[in-house]
This record gives structure tokens, sequence and C-alpha cells, in this order.
């Protein structure tokens, strides 16, 4: 009986944003290598993290319902959410990016967002 190898799980990445096309955007550039999961706003991220474990959730500050912020203290506070968190935000005042990085940011990019620069961010937040 020969053993096969058994596949590796891709790393699970939540994109959390409210905008479809820049959603739909990440989710193309970043499938490629992830498994890649959408929601579109934070009543939905939340309930999107419980459900599918993310290794990462990439997320947008301003949203209705339910900021980025809101969401992973949300997170981190009452589901014990631990993996990394890299927001994106048109928000650049240096009392933003605090607010980003005090709510638990590995990384806080603002808007418009170097692709290249977000899929090294992603990688290196992944440990790869």
């Amino acid at each position: 009986m020969i053993a096969l190898p058994i596949p590796s799980r891709k790393k699970r990445i939540l994109v959390v944003e409210d905008e479809a096309d820049s959603g739909d955007l990440l989710a193309h550039v970043l499938g490629t290598q992830y498994d890649v999961f959408v929601a579109h706003d934070g009543v939905e991220g939340v309930e999107r993290a419980a459900e599918w474990e993310p290794d990462l959730v990439i997320t947008d500050v301003s949203m209705p319902r339910l900021s980025g912020l809101e969401m992973v203290r949300h997170l981190r506070r009452r589901q014990g959410l631990k993996v990394p968190v890299i927001f994106l935000s048109a928000l650049s005042a240096p009392a933003d990016i605090i607010a980003g990085i005090t709510a638990g940011a590995r990384h806080y990019l603002t808007k418009p967002v170097e692709l290249e620069d977000l899929k090294k961010k992603v990688a290196r937040a992944l440990g790869q």
C-alpha cells in the first residue's frame, strides 16, 4: 500500500469590506494562494469569523452596522480571536492609525493600497 501525502490546508483569510468591488478584488488577488472568504460589514464579519476560523482578518475600518475597529475588539474579547489583523482604510490621520494598532492590528494600510505591498504583509502576518 502506498501512502499518499496529506494535502495541507490553505491558510484562510477573512476579508471584511463593505465595497463589493474592493472585496472582490482582494479575493481575486489573494485567492490564488489562500482560501479567501468575504463579508460585507462588521456584523457579518463577526458571524463569518466564528464560522470559518480564519488565519488572518483583513478589514476596512469604516463600515455600516459595525466598524472594523468595533468588530476586531468584539472578536478579540468575546470570541477569543488571536489571529493577525490587517486594517485597510481611507482614514490616515495619526489618531486613526493609533486606534487601529490599539485595537489589535498587525498592519494598518491606507487606501488606495498597493497590492504587492499588501501581499507581502499578508505573507509576513501568516509567517510565510
